[in-house]
């Protein structure tokens, strides 16, 4: 397409970036199954930035550890943000969802940019970014308010000033990609692709050193201990294995590039022959992505921090194999077809209708006066309810919820409540399904409150497809009413 060539690399970036901001944010929900999601955007109703912890207070985690907020610019940019819109959009994760939008539109046009700089041509560099722009987990994460498209377009922003030896922007890019999330220094390797010189370096020694200790300064000045940090890299989820996780890896590779794959498979093929150069520096690049499989329970907790920058790397060799072959042929919109299909049954479809089902469960508890009774129970379930019942008021998740997934009768002891809900979420039919694998870690053990609580009341009031309520009331006696509110 040699007419690209004549047209400015800024128009291109500013055409690529609106088309994909519209078409992104004509996606945002009200509402998400994503308890940090929920979480994140309830909290910017404060009078000022929470960055003294993450989720939750000491309270609500019944004397665990408490985590550091290292989400701290995305915290700070959501609550301003959040500052812009009247009562019912605030009460929703409608502008987190626009701040995600507008960041991967600039994600997509930024993605031009860079591939341009390193030396591929426009019409190629412009296939990447689209591509880019619907491969599913970059896709999804843009039309809701998860802290990942702003990740990346940090680290985006970062790569692009670095390439174009702007260290002042690049430092202040970088630092903050790693007050959004600490992850995205995995990220500082892409500084390979380009020229392996004595410049490149010494900037780069310059970028990661100024970068770390304003990002220290800022831990420090507002109380953080940044050892604590470390907390969740070290915890390991029973039964998931670094196989486990590798077997996920994969699957999550194959979901993303679904009727692509084989594209990405002649892609590698293609990009050794083409650009045998930069694409090795790319595999390189992107190997620290590949650390988290290492990290334990933080390869899941952080599943976005390396997916999102591992995807954005392999759009590369398929778009170079698009980029040969005529777009309107049936090689190329029947896989686009069957991808946009995955994007909205395996992602959109499931979140939203979870989503519902939880707002549900927190409508039944206003409907029927339980208002201001506590509730325990899976925190990615238990946020919903709690915010659908209490109007959207932040402080609920302070002053109503204790986190605890599978409560035991010593829980409940630890609250030191009469009266408590308890919230038990049920996994999706993927994962249902999923479980019947012979692999470990991949099993289900359905809570059940009747056999993990000994003492008290228990009932259950309501159920549906995605969560089952039950009420404990300290007095009385315990006896398994299976009776419940079922929709």
């Amino acid at each position: 397409m040699e007419y690209l060539d004549k047209i400015e690399s800024k128009k291109i970036f500013t055409a690529l970036t609106i088309i994909f901001i519209v078409f992104y944010a004509a996606q945002i929900s009200f509402w998400s199954s994503r308890a940090d999601v929920l979480t994140f955007a309830s909290r910017s109703l404060s009078k000022a930035p929470i960055t003294g912890y993450a989720y939750l207070t000491p309270k609500s985690l019944l004397g665990d550890p408490l985590l550091p907020n290292y989400h701290l610019g995305h915290t700070v940019v959501l609550w301003l943000v959040y500052k812009l819109f009247p009562g019912s959009l605030a009460k929703s994760i409608w502008p987190a969802g626009l701040v995600s939008a507008i960041s991967g539109g600039f994600v997509i046009g930024l993605t031009f940019l860079i591939w341009v700089k390193l030396g591929i041509n426009k019409y190629k560099s412009l296939i990447i970014a689209v591509f880019a722009g619907i491969i599913p987990s970059i896709w999804f994460h843009n039309t809701f308010g998860e802290i990942y498209s702003l990740q990346l377009l940090s680290i985006l922003l970062f790569l692009y000033f670095f390439y174009n030896n702007n260290l002042i922007l690049s430092i202040l890019a970088f630092t903050f990609a790693n007050l959004v999330s600490p992850l995205s220094a995995l990220s500082f390797s892409f500084i390979l692709l380009s020229d392996w010189n004595k410049k490149t370096f010494k900037n780069a020694f310059i970028v990661g050193a100024v970068s770390l200790i304003i990002y220290s300064i800022i831990y420090i000045l507002i109380g953080s201990n940044l050892l604590n940090m470390v907390n969740p890299l070290s915890s390991e989820q029973e039964g998931r294995s670094f196989l486990y996780r590798l077997i996920m890896l994969i699957l999550f590779i194959i979901l993303n590039f679904n009727f692509f794959i084989f594209y990405l498979i002649k892609g590698f093929k293609k990009s050794l022959k083409d650009e045998p150069g930069l694409f090795k520096k790319l595999l390189i690049a992107t190997s620290p992505q590949l650390l988290l499989l290492f990290l334990g329970s933080t390869f899941f907790i952080e599943l976005g921090s390396f997916q999102l920058p591992l995807f954005w790397a392999l759009a590369f060799p398929v778009g170079l194999i698009l980029s040969e072959i005529k777009l309107y042929e049936a090689k190329v919109w029947l896989p686009l077809i069957g991808s946009v299909l995955l994007v909205i049954f395996l992602w959109q479809i499931p979140d939203r209708t979870i989503a519902a089902e939880r707002h549900d469960a927190g409508e039944y508890l206003k409907s029927v006066g339980l208002n201001h009774t506590k509730i325990i129970g899976d925190w990615g379930s238990s946020v919903g309810i709690i915010l659908t019942r209490d109007n959207w008021e932040f402080n609920s998740l302070c002053n109503h919820y204790y986190d605890r997934p599978f409560p035991s009768q010593t829980d409940i002891n630890e609250t030191g409540e009469d009266s408590l809900i308890i919230v038990a979420g049920k996994k999706q039919s993927l994962r249902k399904l999923m479980s019947k694998l012979p692999l470990k870690g991949l099993e289900l053990h359905p809570y059940n409150p009747f056999v993990k609580i000994k003492e008290g009341r228990i009932q259950k009031i309501f159920e549906n497809d995605s969560v089952t309520l039950y009420s404990w009331k300290k007095s009385g006696y315990f006896h398994h009413n299976e009776k419940a509110i079922t929709k």
